[in-house]
């Protein structure tokens, strides 16, 4: 089949790889516009236009999937469908342009999870289980007909670097089978159980700050969640630090306050309303991410610190 592909961040480079080397004809490559960043606003180009001019595919970057000239361009590409992996949301006059119209693939187990931040809430809510799906791409978002679901489990630690990255790599092994069956004898989509459904909207960054008035699960899950990036964080002398690498710890000897802090050789045990965590790295402001052990090698955190919210500053 002739491809469009459409994504952006690494998480697509999986399935877009496994295209190239398919049977299959990518035609043209679609993701964001180069955007600014860093130190001196250089132009950075998104993950999957990098790996797409290495490997030789035009690359369109429109900075609106209604602009008429776009769709022009998408028209020109005579492709028979469009696969979607981590992109914007697609209007109709796109999805509709290909006698197969669009598939997507989507990191949970729709109907559960549909939004922008599917790994993140999954892992906030302490799911034991989530998944990958592809299906056909609707008017309403993440509520197309499903193709193909595979379940994956959550270690009760993993973080959502982790998860993306287990996630990602099962982007091959979905997204082929579901070419090959859509090209040759197409599969009638299971239809979503929309009782069933839950969102997963984007991440506000109210939610990275974190409430040690809650419990060592709800305060481990938030951490592991926001791992690696945006990274949950916390006051510490008025300094706002990022937590990483928590677990929650019971067998520490007495008890501490919620935002205690009982500092050790290379982990913080902090106090929450129903127990401990253990924290085993942290970022300073303007600094790198660093373990515990070796931010006590030029710091000191005295016994009886405590983490609090920004909020009590002001009380």
């Amino acid at each position: 089949m002739r491809i469009v592909f459409m994504g952006t961040p690494d998480f697509a480079i999986p399935a877009f790889t496994a295209i190239h080397d398919s049977k299959h004809q990518i035609v043209a490559v679609v993701t964001t516009p180069d955007r600014l960043s860093g130190r001196g606003l250089k132009q950075h180009p998104s993950p999957v236009k990098v790996v797409a001019l290495k490997l030789g595919y035009p690359v369109l970057q429109p900075e609106s999937l209604r602009h008429p000239e776009f769709i022009d361009q998408l028209r020109d590409c005579f492709a028979d469908i469009i696969v979607v992996v981590a992109f914007k949301i697609l209007p109709p006059p796109l999805y509709n342009i290909p006698e197969l119209g669009a598939v997507n693939i989507h990191a949970s187990l729709l109907p559960k999870y549909r939004g922008a931040a599917p790994i993140h809430r999954a892992i906030l809510n302490g799911e034991k289980q989530t998944g990958v799906t592809t299906f056909q791409i609707a008017k309403q978002v993440d509520t197309g007909g499903i193709l193909l679901q595979q379940p994956v489990p959550i270690g009760g630690n993993e973080t959502c670097g982790e998860l993306w990255d287990k996630l990602s790599r099962l982007g091959p092994a979905m997204i082929i089978p579901t070419l090959d069956g859509l090209g040759a004898a197409p599969p009638i989509p299971v239809p979503q159980d929309n009782l069933q459904a839950t969102a997963a909207p984007k991440i506000d960054k109210s939610e990275l700050e974190l409430n040690w008035n809650s419990s060592s699960v709800q305060i481990h899950n938030q951490i592991r969640a926001f791992s690696p990036q945006p990274g949950a964080w916390s006051l510490l002398q008025g300094k706002r630090i990022k937590i990483f690498n928590s677990c929650v710890f019971d067998d520490h000897a007495g008890r501490l306050n919620p935002g205690e802090i009982t500092p050790e050789k290379d982990r913080l045990i902090v106090g929450t309303v129903t127990g401990q965590i253990s924290i085993g790295s942290i970022q300073l402001p303007g600094r790198q991410k660093m373990s515990v052990a070796e931010f006590h090698k030029g710091n000191n955190i005295e016994p009886g610190w405590q983490f609090h919210r920004e909020t009590d500053n002001l009380l």
